[in-house]
């Protein structure tokens, strides 16, 4: 540089020089669409799965079909249509009690068998093995096997209730009865999921706030609830949301085990979506009913993300 441009006055130089900031200039038409090339895979990936979709069953939502072909525009009705039935309140009520109880019972389950992992000293790996069990079966055989539990005649689960004098009676065929062993079924099957990734938060809890609560004369209630709490709650939100959605949407379980029966005591949103596009001749109401579900989704999602942060500060 010379020395002319050294002694050159403060007011002939560009002010963001004199400020030492950066300076930006437009990026070229060419470079951004350079740069957009780089996301086209993923954006078209997104919404041919997600967006496609979701437009379409709108579109359906507010159109009279003949199976899949769409017929007229007819507006809210199909809205109407499936508001307006008496079992509507039904089919809410056991998608509520089958997606909180069962996410209550899993998130127990795999909070208290990861904190037995971490304190297992010996034959912790097979121990590890056997609570995996459940994860590695595919729904349908999870289901298969809790069928043959709950079996009237020859199932292990009445035979013990015989044995000890009580009566099982229909056990799945009973109404009061087949969503608490519908809720155990599921919850048996998906508890592994947040086992292991609550173990996962689990290693990265410091031991010195073990040993100061020891110190203090803190019991293993006040460890856990002032040292592992609060450590996996954001863990613990975020699994609560994979398990909470993946219930609302299940579908296997309630076919292999119940039909949705009996008396539609366990018939939740998503198996009467699956119930009506299988048969119905206009699929109109089951794209309302999808279009609630995804909503459903969308408000579990925002109180996660509500619920993680405020767990985070």
């Amino acid at each position: 540089m010379r020395t002319a441009d050294l002694a050159a006055p403060a007011e002939e130089m560009p002010a963001a020089v004199i400020r030492g900031a950066r300076v930006s200039y437009p990026m070229p038409w060419r470079d951004r669409a350079r740069h957009w090339l780089w996301y086209l895979p993923a954006l078209t990936l997104v919404l041919s799965v997600t967006l496609v979709p979701m437009m379409t069953a709108f579109w359906i939502a507010v159109h009279s079909t003949h199976f899949y072909d769409i017929r007229e525009f007819v507006g809210l009705d199909n809205f109407r249509y499936l508001f307006d039935r008496p079992d509507f309140a039904l089919w809410a009520g056991n998608s509520l009690i089958y997606v909180t109880a069962t996410l209550a019972l899993a998130l127990s389950l795999g909070l208290g068998s990861a904190i037995l992992l971490q304190s297992a000293s010996r034959g912790s790996g097979l121990f590890r093995t056997v609570l995996l069990l459940p994860w590695t079966f595919s729904l349908s055989v999870a289901a298969t096997f809790w069928l043959w539990l709950y079996n009237p005649s020859f199932g292990l689960i009445p035979l013990g209730m015989k044995a000890v004098g009580i009566q099982p009676g229909l056990m799945l065929g009973n109404p009061n009865l087949a969503l608490l062993l519908l809720i155990i079924s599921t919850a048996w099957w998906s508890f592994p999921h947040a086992m292991v990734i609550l173990s996962a938060a689990l290693q990265s809890v410091p031991k010195e706030l073990y040993e100061a609560v020891a110190i203090d004369g803190g019991s293993a209630w006040h460890s856990f609830r002032h040292v592992t709490l609060p450590h996996v709650l954001p863990t613990l939100c975020s699994a609560g949301l994979i398990l909470g959605i993946g219930y609302l949407t299940l579908v296997t379980m309630i076919i292999v085990l119940t039909g949705g029966g009996p008396l539609g005591a366990t018939t939740t949103w998503s198996f009467w979506i699956f119930r009506e596009t299988a048969s119905a001749t206009n699929v109109g109401p089951a794209a309302v009913m999808s279009i609630i579900v995804l909503l459903v989704n969308v408000a579990m999602g925002v109180a996660q993300v509500k619920l993680t942060s405020r767990a985070k500060g």
